[in-house]
């Protein structure tokens, strides 16, 4: 199941202006690049299920309010009864493994990555444990290259800048176990680097900002 990719970046770019954000601060609160962000908003590329969390959180928003995740409500993930879905039905799509229920920190996800994938550079709270069910992916975690095959995993903490490559011309399956909060309506709680919207509209109201990055006038 999927959303519809040329809406996402019209429904963030609408929280954004709402709540009367400007792409540097969002950009602060994110640690994703104006550049990047005002391409999203633009629908020319396609944020990471990560980012795309990251991105809801410093809007105050739930991810499901930009992206339909499907539930798990009972604690067996059956393989024939998962969905698939995604940002853009073309590229990266996930399937939830994980469910929630009160206390839970861990959150599994499959990601299926087509080949000549090349995420964003990101980071985010918690930590992160990669694991290669299939094909062959790579990490880039601080521009230091880590290739995984079959078998191999890779633990992290996920506050380091790190961005997901598939440089083969084959489509990877990969497990990925982290703390960061995918699927709960709401934020545990904020990171004292990353500033949420609340924090960012006390700011607004002290001084007028106009936004000048590129298409802001669009």
């Amino acid at each position: 199941m999927t959303i519809d990719p040329l809406k996402v970046g019209t429904k963030i770019r609408d929280a954004r202006k709402q709540r009367r954000l400007t792409l540097q601060r969002v950009s602060e609160a994110t640690g994703l690049s104006i550049g990047f962000l005002s391409q999203v908003e633009r629908d020319i590329t396609t944020p990471s299920l990560s980012s795309m969390v990251t991105i809801a959180k410093a809007l105050d928003l739930p991810v499901s309010a930009f992206l339909h995740q499907p539930d798990i409500p009972n604690a067996v993930s059956r393989r024939e009864g998962r969905v698939t879905y995604g940002i853009n039905p073309a590229w990266i799509s996930y399937e939830r493994l994980s469910t929630t229920f009160p206390g839970q920190m861990l959150n599994a996800v499959k990601m299926n990555v087509p080949p000549r994938y090349l995420s964003e550079t990101s980071s985010h709270e918690g930590e992160e444990i990669v694991y290669v069910l299939s094909g062959s992916i790579r990490y880039v975690i601080d521009e230091t290259i880590y290739e995984l095959h079959v078998g191999d995993t890779l633990h992290f903490s996920a506050h380091r800048p790190h961005r997901v490559h598939n440089a083969t011309d084959h489509a990877a399956e990969v497990l990925t176990v982290g703390t960061q909060q995918l699927f709960g309506d709401l934020p545990r709680h904020r990171s004292p680097s990353h500033a949420g919207a609340g924090d960012l509209r006390k700011a607004h109201d002290k001084v007028a900002v106009t936004d000048t990055a590129e298409g802001e006038k669009r």
